[in-house]
C-alpha cells in the first residue's frame, strides 16, 4: 500500500466500532506504513492503533506499540513534531493500564512511571497525571499513606493539556473518596457528574456506576434508582466499559433485583468466556457478577441455566478465575491488599429488600423464594435452640402478632422434647388450620381437639388457657350447629370466666380473652350475608359495644382496636358514615398505642378513602402510607397492590410531587407484579411520565423502553399514542432522535385513517420531521415537514402550516451541498422560503388578520437571513 492508499484506509477503519476487527484493522495499517517512507504517517497510524487498544479494552496491547512510536518520536522528532501532544497525551493511558496489568513486573510500572515524568517535565507539563497514577498505584499495594499523599499532590498540582477533563478528574477523585470509606464525601465530587454539569466520552457513565452503593448506603435510594436507570443504557454492550457493567450487576444484586441482574448478565453473556487482554476491567465485570451468582445461590438458583451452564457451574468457575488473578496482583505486589478488597467486594451483603427499577423480572420458584408474591413472613433464627424457638413464639403471642402461629409451629417441629405446657400450647394453633378450613369435618375434629387441649391444660393448673380453649370451640360449633348451640356452649364458659375473674384468678386481659369468642361470632353471623336485618345487626353493634366498654374499663388497648375495628364495619352495614369515620380513627390509634400496627392496615385505609374524598390528599398520602406500611405483614398481595395504587393516585393529584410519585408508581408497578400486567405497565408508564416532568429524561426512557413493548396491554389506542409521543419526547431530549422520531411515526400510524385525528396527525408529523431533522436524516425530514404543513392546512392552521414549510425551505437550504438533496440547486431553499411568503401575501390580501401578519413579517426576515446566507458564501467561493 502507498501512503495515499493508507491515509484513506485510516479513514475508513476509523469508522469501525471499537473492538477487535478495528484494532486488527489499524495493526495491518501500522504494518503497511512502516514499509513507507513517511514516518508522520507511521505514527499517525500507530496513535490510532493505541486508540483502538484503548477503546477496545485490549490495553494490555499498548506498551509495544507504544515503545514503537517513542522510538520514532524520538528518532525523527522533526517529522512527528506535530504528534508531540497525543503521543504524550497516550503516554499517561499506556502507563495506566501497566499498573493495572499484573502480568507486568512492578520494577517495570516504575520504571515507566519514571519515564512518563522524565518526558513530561522536558515538555514543561504538569505532573498531575503521574501524581495521580502513582497514587492509584500505591493503593493497589495497599500503602495507604503514599497513596494518599500522592492524591493530594495530584489535587494541588497545576492543571494543563495535559490533565484530564474535569470530568475524568472529579470522577478519580470521587472514587478515591469511597476506597477510604467516606461515601459523602465521594458522592459530593459525584454530584456534577450525577447532574449533568459535567460529561466526556465515558462520563458521566462510569461514575454513574461507581456512585450506586454509597447512594444506597447513605440513604439515597431514589437517587441510586436514577443512577441505574440512567447509567445502565450508556454502559450496555460497550466493551470498554465492562467495569461499570459489572458494577450494575452487583446493585441488582444487592436491591432485591437479582432477575434484573440476571437479565443484564444474560445480554453480556459472551464477555464471561471472551477473554480480553484488559485483566483490570475484566477482574471488575466477573466481582460484580460472582455478587450476583452467589445471591442466587443463596436463594436456591443453582440450577438456573445460565448459556450453557449453569448459575452454580458458573459461579465456580469464576471464583477459581479471579482467585488465580488476585494471586497475580498480589503476587506482584508482596502484599494482599488487592486480594483483601476483592474479598470484601465478593462478601457483601443485600442492602434493600427491594428497590423497584421498572418492569418488575422475577426468578423462578425455589424452595427458598416463592414465585408469587405475598405477605412477609418472620424468618426463624438458623440452629435456634427450642428455648429461643418457644421464647419467639410466646414474644409474638404476647403482642398478637399475625406470624405467632406459624412461630408455635416451627417449635412443633423441633426435633427436641417438648415440655407438656409447650406441646399443648402447640395443638393448641395447630387447631387454627382446622377452624379456618371450609370442610365441616375439620370443624368437629376441631371441637374435640380443643376441648382435649383444654383438659391439657387444666391438668397443668393453667385455668386461663383451659378457658380460652373452651372458648373457643364455641368457633366450631357456630361452624357446625349454628348461632344458637355456640351461644349456649360460650355462656357456660363465660359464666366459669367470670367467677374466676372475680376471685382473681384470671387477670382481665385472660379474662377478655375468654369472651372475645362472643363478639367474633356476631359478626360473622352478620358479615356473610348481602342482607341482614337491622334487628340482626342492631344485636351485633350491642354485644360489641359492650365488649368495648369492658375493655376500655379494664385498659386492655388490644381489645378496644378490635371492637372499634368490628363497629366500623357495623357502621358500614349502617350507612353510618360518622360512626364508621369515628371507629376507624379509634381503631387506628389504639392499635398503634397497642403496639400491633399489623392490624391497623384496614382502618387506615379506610381513613385513607374518607380523606381521598374530601379531596384532603395530605391526609389521604399519610393515611395511605400507615396502610402500606402496615399491612406489609398481614394483608394479601393484591390488598397491598391496591393501596399502592391508591398511594400512586394521591400523589399525581399533589403539584411538585414528582419526585414522590416515581417512588410511589415503581412501588406499585412491583406489586402488581404476577396479579395484573396492565397495572404493572400503567404504573411504570407513570413513573416514566414524572420523570419527563422532572427533566430526567433519561431515566424516562429507560422506563419507557422497558414498558413499550407491552404497551397495547394497559391502554387503548388513545392511550398508545399519547404514550409513544412521550417516549418519541424523552428520546429526543437525550439526543436518540432516530429512535425518538420512530416514536412519532408509529403513534402517527395508529391515527392516520381517523379524520377526527387531523390535529394529532399534524402534530406527530411535525415532531417526527425535527426529529428525522436532527438525526441527519434530511431526505425523510423534509418530507415529513412537508406532510405536518398539509395536515395543518387541512385543518385551517396558518402558524403550524407556514412554520412547517420554513422548516422544509431551510432543509433544502442546508441539503444544497448534500447528496441527500432531493432538490439540486443553491436556489432551492430559497425558492421555498418565496413560496410561502406568496401564499402569506395571498392570504393576507384576503385576510390580514393579526396572526397572517405576523407569520408573513417573520417569513421575510427569514428569508432575508437566508438570502445574506447565500450572498456570504458566493463571495467566499469568489
Amino acid at each position: 500500500m502507498n501512503v495515499d492508499e493508507i491515509r484513506a484506509a485510516m479513514g475508513h477503519a476509523h469508522q469501525l466500532p471499537k473492538g477487535r476487527q478495528k484494532a486488527e484493522r489499524f495493526e495491518l495499517l501500522a504494518a503497511a506504513a512502516k514499509n513507507t517512507a513517511d514516518r508522520e504517517l507511521e505514527g499517525q497510524v500507530l496513535l490510532r492503533l493505541i486508540e483502538a487498544y484503548a477503546y477496545g479494552a485490549e490495553r494490555d496491547r499498548m506498551p509495544v506499540a507504544f515503545g514503537r512510536l517513542l522510538r520514532i518520536f524520538d528518532d525523527h522528532p522533526a517529522e512527528l513534531g506535530e504528534l508531540a501532544h497525543p503521543i504524550h497525551w497516550e503516554l499517561k493511558w499506556m502507563t495506566s493500564n501497566l499498573v493495572n496489568n499484573p502480568s507486568v513486573p512492578l520494577a517495570t510500572v516504575y520504571r515507566w512511571m519514571d519515564e512518563l515524568d522524565s518526558r513530561y517535565r522536558q515538555r514543561g507539563y504538569s505532573l498531575r497525571p503521574a501524581l495521580q497514577l502513582r497514587s492509584e498505584l500505591a493503593q493497589l499495594i495497599g500503602d495507604g499513606a503514599t497513596a494518599a499523599a500522592q492524591m493530594e499532590a495530584f489535587i494541588t498540582a497545576p492543571r494543563d493539556e495535559m490533565a484530564d477533563c474535569d470530568a475524568c478528574e472529579h470522577n478519580t477523585r470521587a472514587w478515591w473518596r469511597e476506597t477510604v470509606g467516606d461515601d459523602e464525601g465521594a458522592l459530593e465530587l459525584w454530584a456534577p457528574l450525577l447532574d449533568g454539569e459535567l460529561a466526556c466520552a465515558e462520563e458521566p457513565h462510569r461514575a454513574l456506576a461507581n456512585a450506586l452503593l454509597p447512594l444506597v448506603r447513605t440513604g439515597r435510594v431514589e437517587d441510586a434508582r436514577r443512577a441505574f436507570l440512567k447509567g445502565y443504557p450508556l454502559v450496555r454492550h460497550n466493551v470498554n466499559l465492562r467495569g461499570p457493567v459489572g458494577t450494575h450487576i452487583e446493585f441488582c444484586a444487592l436491591t432485591g433485583n437479582e432477575a434484573r441482574g440476571l437479565e443484564i448478565l444474560n445480554e453480556h453473556l459472551t464477555w464471561l468466556t471472551d477473554e480480553h487482554h484488559d485483566v483490570a476491567q475484566r477482574v471488575s465485570f466477573l466481582s460484580g457478577t460472582i455478587v450476583l451468582l452467589r445471591r442466587l445461590s443463596a436463594l436456591g438458583h443453582d440450577e438456573l441455566p445460565l448459556g450453557d451452564r449453569t448459575v452454580g457451574t458458573t459461579l465456580a468457575a469464576l471464583e477459581k478465575e479471579v482467585a488465580d488473578v488476585v494471586a497475580r496482583y498480589d503476587a506482584r505486589h508482596g502484599t494482599t491488599a488487592y486480594g483483601e478488597r476483592i474479598a470484601t467486594r465478593l462478601a457483601r451483603e443485600p442492602l434493600l429488600d427491594a428497590l423497584p427499577l421498572g418492569v418488575p423480572s422475577r426468578l423462578p420458584a425455589s424452595a427458598d423464594m416463592p414465585a408469587a408474591p405475598g405477605p412477609a413472613r418472620t424468618p426463624a433464627k438458623r440452629g435456634a435452640t427450642l428455648d429461643e424457638l418457644v421464647a419467639e413464639a410466646r414474644r409474638l403471642s404476647e403482642s398478637r402478632h399475625p406470624h405467632a402461629d406459624e412461630a408455635w409451629e416451627r417449635v412443633g417441629r423441633s426435633e427436641e422434647e417438648l415440655p407438656e405446657a409447650v406441646a399443648a400450647e402447640v395443638a393448641r394453633r395447630r387447631v387454627h388450620a382446622l377452624l379456618d378450613s371450609d370442610d365441616a369435618s375439620d370443624h368437629e375434629a376441631a371441637r374435640e381437639a380443643l376441648l382435649e387441649v383444654a383438659e391439657r391444660f387444666t391438668r397443668l393448673g393453667d385455668l386461663a388457657k383451659a378457658l380460652e380453649a373452651r372458648s373457643t370451640a364455641s368457633w366450631a360449633l357456630f361452624r357446625t350447629k349454628g348461632r344458637d348451640a355456640a351461644d349456649e356452649w360460650l355462656a357456660g364458659v363465660t359464666a366459669e370466666a367470670e367467677r374466676a375473674f372475680a376471685s382473681g384468678a384470671l387477670t382481665p386481659d385472660e379474662y377478655l380473652s375468654v369472651r372475645r369468642n362472643g363478639p367474633f361470632i356476631a359478626m360473622n353471623a352478620v358479615e356473610p350475608q348481602e342482607e341482614q336485618s337491622a334487628a340482626e345487626v342492631e344485636e351485633a353493634w350491642a354485644l360489641i359495644a359492650a365488649e368495648l366498654a369492658l375493655a376500655e374499663e379494664h385498659g386492655i388497648t388490644g381489645r378496644v382496636a378490635v371492637y372499634h375495628d368490628m363497629l366500623a364495619a357495623l357502621a358500614s352495614r349502617r350507612d353510618d358514615m360518622d360512626a364508621l369515620r369515628a371507629h376507624l380513627s379509634a381503631a387506628l390509634a389504639a392499635y398503634e398505642e397497642a403496639g400491633q400496627p399489623w392490624y391497623a392496615a384496614r382502618p387506615a385505609a379506610g381513613l385513607a378513602q374518607f380523606a381521598f374524598g374530601d379531596e384532603d390528599m395530605q391526609a389521604a398520602e399519610g393515611f395511605t402510607a400507615k396502610a402500606i406500611e402496615y399491612g406489609g405483614l398481614l394483608l394479601d398481595a393484591e390488598q397491598l397492590a391496591h393501596l399502592s395504587s391508591m398511594a400512586v393516585e394521591v400523589l399525581a393529584r399533589q403539584s411538585d410531587r414528582e419526585r414522590d410519585l416515581v417512588a410511589a408508581a415503581l412501588a406499585a408497578a412491583a406489586r402488581w407484579d404476577g396479579l395484573s400486567e396492565p397495572d404493572t405497565l400503567h404504573n411504570t408508564f407513570i413513573a416514566a411520565r414524572a420523570y419527563n416532568r422532572l427533566g430526567r429524561h433519561a431515566e424516562a426512557a429507560a422506563l419507557f423502553e422497558q414498558a413499550m413493548p407491552k404497551v397495547d396491554v394497559p391502554y387503548d389506542e388513545q392511550g398508545i399514542v399519547m404514550t409513544r409521543k412521550q417516549f418519541g419526547d424523552a428520546l429526543a431530549e437525550i439526543g436518540r432522535h432516530r429512535e425518538a422520531a420512530e416514536q412519532y411515526l408509529q403513534a402517527a400510524t395508529l391515527v392516520q385513517d381517523d379524520p377526527e385525528q387531523l390535529g394529532s396527525q399534524a402534530e406527530l408529523a411535525w415532531y417526527a420531521a425535527q426529529a428525522l431533522q436532527d438525526a441527519g436524516m434530511g431526505e425523510e425530514a423534509l418530507a415529513a415537514f412537508r406532510r405536518a404543513a398539509g395536515l395543518w392546512q387541512q385543518l385551517g392552521e396558518v402558524s403550524p402550516h407556514v412554520r412547517c414549510l420554513r422548516s422544509a425551505a431551510w432543509l433544502l437550504h442546508w441539503m444544497r451541498d448534500s447528496d441527500e438533496a432531493p432538490e439540486a440547486g443553491e436556489s432551492a431553499g430559497e425558492a421555498a422560503m418565496l413560496a410561502v411568503l406568496a401564499e402569506l401575501e395571498a392570504l393576507a390580501a384576503a385576510d390580514p388578520s393579526e396572526e397572517v401578519l405576523e407569520e408573513l413579517e417573520e417569513t421575510k426576515r427569514q428569508l432575508a437571513g437566508m438570502v445574506e446566507e447565500l450572498r456570504e458564501e458566493r463571495e467566499d467561493d469568489e
